[in-house]
C-alpha cells in the first residue's frame, strides 16, 4: 500500500510541476476553490454517509436471505459507491477549478490524478495486486 501511495503522490507532484500548479496544503486536507464549492462538496459527502449505511442494511439482509443467487443488488457493493463518490467529488472539484480557480490548469491536474488513480486501481485488481497476492 505504501508503494501505491508513493506512485499516486509522485504522479500528482509531476503533473503539478509540469503544469505549474500550486501544491496542495497537506496530505489529508482538501482545498475548496470557494464557499460554493465547499457547500456543494459537503452536501455530497452528507448524502453519501446515510446512503452507505442504507446499502449496508440492504446488503446484509440480502446476504442472509440468498447468498447463492446474485441479483440487481450486486451493483450496490460499497466499492461501486466509492467510485461514484470519487467521481462526484473530484468531478465537482475539477469543474470548480475550471470555472473559478486563478490557475485554470488546476482542473487538468485533478482530472489526470483521477484518471491515473483509476488506471492504477483497475490494473491492481486485474493483476492481483501486480502478482503480489
Amino acid at each position: 500500500m505504501a508503494i501505491l501511495v508513493i506512485i499516486l503522490n509522485s504522479f500528482g507532484a509531476l503533473m503539478r510541476r509540469w503544469l505549474k500548479v500550486e501544491k496542495k496544503r497537506g496530505f489529508f486536507s482538501y482545498d475548496h476553490v470557494n464557499k460554493k464549492h465547499e457547500k456543494i462538496d459537503w452536501t455530497i459527502r452528507i448524502i453519501f454517509v446515510p446512503l452507505v449505511l442504507l446499502l449496508f442494511i440492504i446488503l446484509s439482509g440480502r446476504a442472509i436471505v440468498s447468498d447463492s443467487e446474485p441479483g440487481w443488488y450486486t451493483w450496490l457493493h460499497p466499492f461501486y459507491l466509492f467510485i461514484v463518490f470519487m467521481v462526484a467529488t473530484e468531478g465537482l472539484k475539477a469543474f470548480m477549478e475550471w470555472k473559478y480557480a486563478e490557475n485554470k490548469r488546476a482542473y487538468i491536474v485533478t482530472l489526470s490524478e483521477l484518471g491515473f488513480g483509476f488506471a492504477v486501481i483497475i490494473s491492481m485488481i486485474m493483476t492481483d495486486f501486480w502478482g503480489l497476492l
